[in-house]
């Protein structure tokens, strides 16, 4: 192998490596957030304040956002269809949000 053929393999093993580390990255923000936002709606109820319907919309937004991406990429019609169950969740509990704040 000459140089350059040296120099391309190790670029693509390093875009490789990123590319991994990326996935892994997302993969565990996935399981971190909603987590997270369970463990405030857990302390929300503790004390007494139940407008809890934000949280849930951040966590079904990123889910309706994973699910729709894996969909685009690998054509599985069961991630087209928990997109569109989480995507209608997530305007439902938008809607309830914004009618519990005016309250």
């Amino acid at each position: 192998m000459n140089k350059e053929e040296i120099l391309s393999k190790a670029q693509k093993e390093g875009d490789e490596m990123e590319q991994a580390v990326l996935t892994k990255s997302l993969g565990i923000s996935t399981i971190i957030i909603p987590i997270l936002c369970l463990v405030f709606v857990l302390i929300r109820i503790f004390f007494a304040e139940y407008v809890i319907s934000d949280l849930i919309v951040i966590t079904l937004a990123q889910l309706t956002i994973s699910e729709f991406y894996q969909y685009f990429k690998m054509k599985k019609k069961i991630l087209l269809i928990l997109g569109i169950i989480t995507l209608i969740l997530a305007i439902i509990f938008t809607w309830s949000f914004i009618n519990e704040v005016r309250l």
